[in-house]
C-alpha cells in the first residue's frame, strides 16, 4: 500500500505557528483548537489506568510509548500513526507533553446510530435500465458483524473479520477472518451489509441492495461498537488493500456532539487516511434530532460527520422528508463560538489538506450540515431469523414475518442505503472508463445530483438533498462528475 500523505503536524506546532492565535467566534475563519492535546474525556485526578489511543505526527512515532513502565504494555498499529495503552493520569499528560503528539483521546464506546429504498433513490432503475450493479467496486462494512451464511450475503462477502481480543494481549493481527460464520450477535451489521450488496436471494430479488454484485468485507465490533474497534479496522483495511481494493467504507455509527471538528482525533486521521486511499467514507448523520422530551434540536452531528472528506447522511420518511431522529447540524443563527456554522465543503476540504500537509493551520476544518439525505425508517433490509433486532419493527404496521429480513429504522440505515448508492458511482466511472473515480469527485457528484423533494429542507438538516442514484450514475457514466462548484445546498 502507498500512503499519499504524510502527517507532520502536531497541535504544538501549529499554535507555534499562529503565534497562540485563539479560535474566532464565527464562521469562515479560525484556526483548529490547539489549547490542549488530552481529550476532556479523561479524569486526570483518577489513581486507576485509562484507556487511551495517542495520534502521533508520524507512523514511526508509536513506539515511543515502549520508553513508559506500562502495565499491560502497548500497541501500534500497521499503517495509522496510532498507539494504544492503558495510562495513569502521569502518564497521560508525559505522553501530552511530547511534541510528536497530537491527541491523546479517551477509547469510548460508539453510538449504533429494501425493496422502498432501492426504488424510491433510483438505484433500481440503475440496476434494471442502466445496467450498473456495484459489480467492480468493493464495500466495507464497519459495524457489529455481518451473518456470513445469510443466502443474501454469501455469494458477495468476500472477508468476514472478527475481533480477536485485547490488542495488549493479542500477539499478531486483531482480527480473525471467520468465513461463513455469523460474526454479528445483533443484527445491525446485517442488516447495513444487506442494504449495500445484498443480492436477493431470499426474496427473488425484491428485498436486494443498491448494489447487489459488489464484494463485501464485514468488520466486527461486536455489540460493543468501541473507538480502538473502528480504528483497528481502518488500520486493518489500509494494511490489506493498494489504493484500488476498497472504493467505499460504511459506518453506521459514531459520537454525538456539538463541538468542533477535531482533525487530530484517531478515528477522524483514520478516515482521511481511507480517503488518500482512494475509500469514500460514509458515516450516518447520528439519531439525535431530538432531545429525551422528544422536542427537536440542533447542533447534534456525528462528530465524523463533520468531516469535509466523509459524506454524512440524514433518514427520510418513504415519503422523503426529514425523520424527527434524523440529527442535525448547525443554523445559520448559531452563536456558540469556534467554527460556527460553516457549510461549505470547499473551503473545509482545502483547509483540512493543508493542515495535515503543514502548510496551513487556519480553519474551519469541519462541515457542520449532513451531506445527503435517504431512506432511514423501516427500512426493510437482510436480518436472520434468531438476531435481536428481529423484535425492532414488532407490533407496528411494518412487521415483517420473513425469516431473513426484517425493518429498522435510524441514520444507520440511510448510511448503508448511500453507501451502496455510492457503489454504484463508483462503479459506473469504472466500467466506462477503466479507473476509479477520486473519492471526493464521487461525494460531490452525490451532493450536486442531489434534490429538494421537499421545501422544508435545509442544508442542516438535508444538506443538497435527497439523494439520486440514477442522475449522479449519469453523471459518472459520462464523465462528467461534479465539483464543489456544483454542488447546490437545499433552500431555507
Amino acid at each position: 500500500m502507498t500512503r499519499r500523505t504524510n502527517f507532520p503536524i502536531t497541535r504544538r506546532t501549529a499554535l507555534k505557528a499562529l503565534g497562540g492565535a485563539s479560535l474566532l467566534p464565527f464562521a469562515g475563519t479560525g484556526v483548529a483548537d490547539t489549547t490542549s492535546t488530552i481529550d476532556d474525556a479523561f479524569d486526570l485526578s483518577a489513581s486507576g489506568l485509562q484507556e487511551a489511543l495517542v495520534v502521533f505526527a508520524d507512523d514511526a512515532d508509536p513506539a515511543r510509548l515502549g520508553a513508559l513502565d506500562l502495565e499491560n504494555g502497548y500497541h501500534k498499529f500497521e499503517v495509522l500513526p496510532v498507539g494504544y495503552a492503558e495510562l495513569s493520569a502521569d502518564q497521560i499528560e508525559t505522553v501530552a507533553d511530547w511534541d510528536s503528539v497530537r491527541y491523546v483521546e479517551q477509547n469510548r464506546e460508539l453510538e449504533l446510530h429494501n425493496d422502498d429504498a432501492r426504488e424510491v433513490t433510483g438505484a433500481g432503475t440503475v440496476q434494471s435500465d442502466l445496467g450498473y450493479d456495484g459489480e467492480s467496486v468493493h464495500a466495507v462494512v464497519i459495524d457489529t458483524g455481518i451473518d456470513g451464511d445469510h443466502p443474501d450475503l454469501a455469494s458477495s462477502l468476500v472477508a468476514n473479520y472478527q475481533w480477536a481480543g485485547d490488542p495488549l494481549e493479542t500477539s499478531g493481527t486483531l482480527w480473525v477472518e471467520v468465513g461463513s460464520a455469523d460474526s454479528d450477535e445483533l443484527g445491525h451489521g446485517t442488516h447495513c451489509a444487506g442494504s449495500i450488496g445484498g443480492d436477493g436471494s431470499a426474496s427473488d430479488g425484491q428485498f436486494k441492495g443498491m448494489a447487489p454484485k459488489a464484494d463485501l468485507t464485514g468488520y466486527s465490533t461486536s455489540a460493543g461498537a468501541y473507538l480502538i474497534k473502528a480504528v483497528a479496522a481502518y488500520d486493518h483495511m489500509l494494511a490489506n488493500g493498494d489504493g484500488e481494493t476498497y472504493q467505499v467504507v460504511s459506518n453506521s455509527y459514531g459520537t454525538t456532539s456539538g463541538d468542533d471538528f477535531n482533525p487530530d482525533g484517531a478515528l477522524e486521521v483514520a478516515t482521511w487516511y481511507a480517503f488518500e486511499e482512494g475509500i469514500l467514507p460514509v458515516f450516518s448523520a447520528s439519531n439525535s434530532g431530538e432531545d429525551d422530551l422528544g422536542n427537536p434540536q440542533t447542533n447534534m452531528l456525528n462528530n465524523y460527520a463533520k468531516a469535509p472528506h466523509v459524506l454524512g447522511v440524514a433518514a427520510t420518511q418513504d415519503d422523503k422528508a426529514v425523520t424527527d431522529f434524523s440529527s442535525r447540524g448547525r443554523t445559520p443563527s448559531y452563536a456558540g463560538g469556534g467554527e460556527g456554522a460553516h457549510y461549505d465543503r470547499k473551503t473545509t476540504f482545502e483547509n483540512l489538506r493543508a493542515y495535515y500537509a503543514h502548510e496551513n493551520f487556519e480553519g474551519p476544518h469541519g462541515v457542520y450540515r449532513v451531506g445527503v439525505g435517504a431512506p432511514g425508517n423501516y427500512v426493510v433490509s437482510t436480518l436472520s431469523e434468531e438476531d435481536p433486532l428481529q423484535g425492532y419493527a414488532a407490533g407496528t404496521e411494518h412487521q415483517d414475518t420473513r425469516v431473513y429480513y426484517g425493518a429498522l429504522s435510524g441514520t444507520s440505515m440511510s448510511c448503508p442505503v448511500t453507501s451502496g448508492v455510492a457503489s454504484l458511482v463508483f462503479d459506473a466511472y469504472y466500467q466506462t472508463h477503466g479507473a476509479y473515480p477520486d473519492p471526493i469527485d464521487v461525494l460531490n457528484t452525490l451532493e450536486a445530483t442531489a434534490y429538494e423533494a421537499h421545501e422544508s429542507y435545509t442544508p442542516w438538516d438535508m444538506g443538497a438533498g435527497f439523494v439520486d442514484a440514477e442522475t449522479a450514475v449519469q453523471r459518472a457514466e459520462s464523465g462528467d462528475l461534479a465539483g464543489f462548484g456544483d454542488v447546490e445546498l437545499t433552500d431555507y
